[in-house]
């Protein structure tokens, strides 16, 4: 994985760890490469931006440390569709987003 160019690696993490998965587990540095891709391209929403129907039939994909208020990606069918951070709410990466939400 090419940690220089986020959008490649990113791309790299997504489509080797998701794709046909239910439970991803991802290294630390891979795992802070997808949230740096996801927040350099997604949107801030806060609370209020996701719907819990749509993130209900999205992989999740929980930050790997012990803190009881980690980062969680969401991920729909290979693609970062959001991350929650615990005390501020949702980036949401718009397009994939709204996949999930129309169900294609």
């Amino acid at each position: 994985m090419n940690t220089q160019n986020v959008k490649t690696a990113a791309a790299e993490s997504t489509e080797t760890w998701v794709k046909g998965q239910e439970s991803i587990d991802l290294s630390p540095a891979q795992f802070v490469d997808l949230y740096r891709w996801i927040r350099a391209n997604g949107e801030f929403t806060g609370v209020a931006g996701v719907h819990s129907a749509v993130l209900a039939g999205l992989v999740l994909i929980e930050e790997p440390t012990p803190e009881p208020e980690a980062l969680k990606i969401y991920v729909h069918k290979g693609y970062p569709a959001a991350v929650q951070e615990y005390d501020t709410g949702f980036v949401v990466v718009r397009e994939y987003y709204a996949a999930a939400a129309a169900g294609n």
